[in-house]
Parts: C-alpha cells; sequence; structure tokens
C-alpha cells in the first residue's frame, strides 16, 4: 500500500512538472544559478587557499654567518632553533652550495657567470634558512637572534622574506570573494523561494478541482500534499545534476589555467572537484532540498485548503 500511494505521488509530481513545463524550466534555472555561485564560491576558496599556502611556503629567515664561524657553531645554532616549537625546520646551506645555486640561477647571464669566475674566494656566507610553522612567528625568531649574545657574535646579517602583506592581501580579496559569494547565494536562494512559491501555487490552482474530489473520497492531507513536495524535491534534484555538469565542464576548461597560476604545487580544480563530488553537491543537494520543501510549504500553507 505505500509502495503504491509512493508512485502515485511520484507520477502526480512528475506530471506537475510537465503540465507547466515552461515554470519548471524557469524554476531549475534559478535553482541552476543558486547552486553554480555556491559550487563557484567553493572552487574560489580552494585556489585562494592554496596560492596563500604557495606564498606562505616563500616565506623564510635567512641568517647569514660570520666568514670565521665554525661549522660545528653553526649546526649548534641549528639544534637549537629546531627545538622550538613554532620552527617548522631550519636548513643548512653552505657557502660552496650557496655559489652552486647562485651559477645555477643565472645560468642563461653569462656576464655574471663571469664575474662569478673572476673570484678568487667564494664571497658567500654560511647560512641556515628557518621556515615556522605560522608567519607571524617569524619575529619571534629574529627577537630571538637579536636578544641572545652568543647568537650575536656569530651572526654577521639577517634577511627576512617578509611575504605577510602579499599574505594579507590574500587572504582580505579571498574574504571579500567570499562576502560576494555567498551575497550572490542569498540573492539567488530569495529568488529561487520566490519563484517556486509562485509555481506550486499555480500547481495548486491548476489541480484544486482534483485536489476537492480527492479529499471527498478520503485522501490524507500527506497524500495531497505529496506530488507538490515530490515535484519541489524534483526541482532540486534536476538542479544539481545539471549544476553538476556545468561545473565538470567549466572545470574542465578553468583547469589548466589554474594550474599555471599555481605553477609550483600540484593542486588540480578537477582533481580537487573528483575528491570532494560527493560532498560539495550532497551538501548542496539536501540545501536545496530544504529551500524547495520550505517554498513548498509556505504555499501549501495559504493555498491548500482542503
Amino acid at each position: 500500500m505505500l509502495f503504491l500511494s509512493l508512485s502515485r505521488v511520484i507520477r502526480f509530481s512528475a506530471q506537475n512538472f510537465a503540465r507547466n513545463i515552461w515554470l519548471s524550466i524557469v524554476t531549475i534555472t534559478i535553482v541552476v544559478l543558486t547552486l553554480f555561485s555556491v559550487t563557484t564560491l567553493v572552487f574560489v576558496n580552494a585556489v585562494m587557499e592554496q596560492a596563500i599556502q604557495l606564498v606562505e611556503s616563500k616565506v623564510d629567515v635567512s641568517v647569514y654567518f660570520k666568514p670565521t664561524v665554525t661549522a660545528e657553531q653553526i649546526f649548534a645554532v641549528q639544534t637549537n632553533l629546531e627545538a622550538l616549537d613554532y620552527v617548522r625546520d631550519v636548513e643548512y646551506v653552505s657557502k660552496s652550495q650557496a655559489l652552486e645555486k647562485l651559477r645555477v640561477r643565472y645560468n642563461n647571464s653569462p656576464l655574471i657567470l663571469e664575474s662569478l669566475k673572476e673570484l678568487n674566494d667564494n664571497p658567500l656566507n654560511d647560512t641556515l634558512i628557518v621556515r615556522t610553522h605560522d608567519t607571524s612567528d617569524y619575529q619571534k625568531v629574529i627577537d630571538i637572534l637579536n636578544a641572545t649574545p652568543q647568537y650575536a657574535v656569530l651572526i654577521e646579517n639577517k634577511n627576512f622574506d617578509d611575504n605577510q602583506a602579499v599574505v594579507r592581501r590574500l587572504e582580505r580579496i579571498a574574504a571579500e570573494v567570499t562576502g560576494v559569494g555567498w551575497a550572490v547565494t542569498i540573492f539567488f536562494s530569495i529568488i529561487a523561494i520566490l519563484v517556486i512559491v509562485n509555481t506550486i501555487r499555480i500547481a495548486i490552482y491548476t489541480h484544486r478541482s482534483e485536489i476537492s474530489i480527492m479529499k471527498l473520497v478520503g485522501a490524507s492531507n500527506w497524500f495531497v500534499r505529496g506530488p507538490f513536495i515530490g515535484e519541489a524535491i524534483f526541482y532540486a534534484l534536476v538542479g544539481t545534476l545539471i549544476t553538476l555538469g556545468i561545473s565538470y565542464l567549466v572545470t574542465n576548461v578553468s583547469d589548466p589555467f589554474v594550474v599555471n597560476l599555481l605553477g609550483q604545487t600540484d593542486f588540480s580544480l578537477l582533481r580537487y572537484m573528483n575528491q570532494n563530488v560527493v560532498h560539495i553537491f550532497g551538501i548542496e543537494f539536501i540545501g536545496m532540498v530544504f529551500v524547495s520543501v520550505f517554498s513548498t510549504s509556505i504555499a501549501l500553507t495559504r493555498y491548500l485548503r482542503v
């Protein structure tokens, strides 16, 4: 009996959808715009997060030691810095390694390479490159190096590669994009609610005689409401599937540009979507079902007097 009632509800929902096909198309279009704005927001946040991580990975403190400092003294400083909780890693770069990196870096600059060959001695310093877990902790490293006398006599110079301004700018842009994205999503959600409410109202008005007959022969309120709620869920399902298809299309087209933008990471927007497709579109479908059923409930409460 339950299966029979459910099949009838589904059949009536499909009939309601087909009878108002143009209004149904408009409704689904609004649903798609709402869901796609949410999907775009998710993708933009993922890309911005990768960009921030990329910039943060380039921030470090370079500690240059005096030529007279021995390797044992440098390793002692390295050990002490590595013991700090907020330090991620400390890399030792000898003066010979630094010179070789310089040659590789300017491999296409014959003038600079020729100048390096003219040098009798290596002018570079032994260096420790310090990286912390959080960019805000770099100042702590600088403070310790400045405040510790035994470090001061060994260190010739310190260079703080400060990209925090770029990080803060990216974070600000990400926050602004998120704010605009949510504003667009809320706007389309309100439009979706209004459109779905009016669609269901028209469906109720169209079937008012059938509703009266169903009530006269003993149909329950849930049986009467079922087709309209089913129609609303159908809007959410079709809208989610269309959004999924559009998102895959957009992702395939934009992924090469994203990979090129974040060239020094292994992030791929298409791979990110594949890994999170159930999570992203599952939540979007559930959210749109809630919006659709909520909209239908508003229409039913006011217009379904049976």
